[in-house]
């Protein structure tokens, strides 16, 4: 195993740990534990460590940090010979670590990759590929991708008033109950209700010409606390992308929301026209608005559509 550690500085966990972890790291790796403090630095990063031959990098970071460094990975490696991936759940938010990841994180983990990597388990996966067809951005991989509803919420989350009094996941998860419980205020309902314009087609079948209250997408296959807003239709292939489409003012939303929080999908909601899921091989998503990739707004770009399929095939290793 050639290893490297990329660390994210940034992220809520790491800032609170104290230099333990950074001392036996950089003891143990040198050249090969990175810091990097922007995007390009980590781009450059992933690029020397693909030139050095290293066939696995741990992550100690959030949502965002490992779906920069699969980005980089994508645009810096063959792909015939992509490094095994070891997430450390670090950053502010851990959806993907919490599917994918390591339970241990610091010190232990480390420990755990450098001294028995044989007594670890091993987890392909394709992540979501994001594709813009007029070329006005470059690829990006990531987990779990949110249009219309959930991009208006995360804006919402990421504001300094929200962040200032609750960690990034409490924050999302009060910005909901936040929005929903603001829907007994008239103007407020109409505004979040009446979505955002999108054609969708999903698996090459027209779902929606209409504007959507929420669109979700994710190459995961767990969400935290038993969360799991899709399900399979007959027909749908085991693996893919999962997605959600909520049509805008959507009947039953309180309790379609108790159901998925549940990771229930009963055949009343099944059969409602206003929700629409399933799993599928490419989905093309057609708007003006931004949507969101693991926690970062990105712009549909001037040609306003995205393309979503699954990506390169990744080994993650897990404790």
């Amino acid at each position: 195993m050639r290893l490297a550690l990329i660390h994210n500085p940034l992220s809520r966990r790491n800032r609170r740990d104290g230099p333990e972890f950074i001392d036996m790291a950089r003891a143990a790796l040198g050249e090969n534990f990175l810091e990097p403090r922007s995007r390009p630095g980590m781009y450059d990063e992933v690029r020397k460590l693909a030139d050095r031959g290293i066939d696995t990098i741990c992550i100690s970071g959030g949502d965002g940090t490992v779906s920069d460094v699969m980005t980089a990975i994508h645009h810096a490696y063959p792909k015939n010979a992509l490094p095994s991936l070891a997430i450390f759940p670090s950053g502010n938010t851990n959806l993907i670590a919490g599917d994918l990841g390591f339970r241990q994180r610091g010190p232990a983990a480390l420990r755990l990759l450098l001294d028995n990597p044989e007594k670890l388990s091993h987890a392909p996966r394709r992540p979501l590929l994001v594709s813009w067809p007029d070329g006005s951005q470059p690829e990006r991989l990531g987990m779990f991708h949110g249009s219309t509803g959930y991009a208006r919420a995360i804006a919402i989350a990421h504001s300094p008033t929200v962040l200032r009094y609750a960690p990034h996941e409490l924050g999302v998860i009060a910005t909901f109950i936040g929005a929903f419980g603001a829907l007994i205020f008239r103007g407020y309902r109409e505004h979040w209700f009446n979505g955002d314009e999108i054609v969708l087609d999903a698996g090459g079948e027209r779902i929606a010409h209409k504007r959507s209250f929420l669109f979700l997408a994710t190459g995961l296959r767990h969400l935290e606390r038993g969360i799991w807003p899709f399900w399979r239709r007959p027909g749908d292939p085991l693996d893919g992308i999962h997605f959600l489409d909520v049509a805008d003012h959507p009947r039953r939303l309180v309790q379609a929301t108790w159901a998925l929080l549940r990771g229930r999908a009963p055949d009343w909601l099944r059969a409602h026209p206003d929700y629409r899921s399933g799993c599928v091989d490419k989905v093309v998503l057609r708007t003006t608005s931004d949507f969101v990739i693991d926690g970062e707004q990105i712009s549909p770009g001037p040609g306003e559509t995205i393309v979503i399929a699954p990506g390169p095939e990744f080994i993650f290793l897990q404790d």
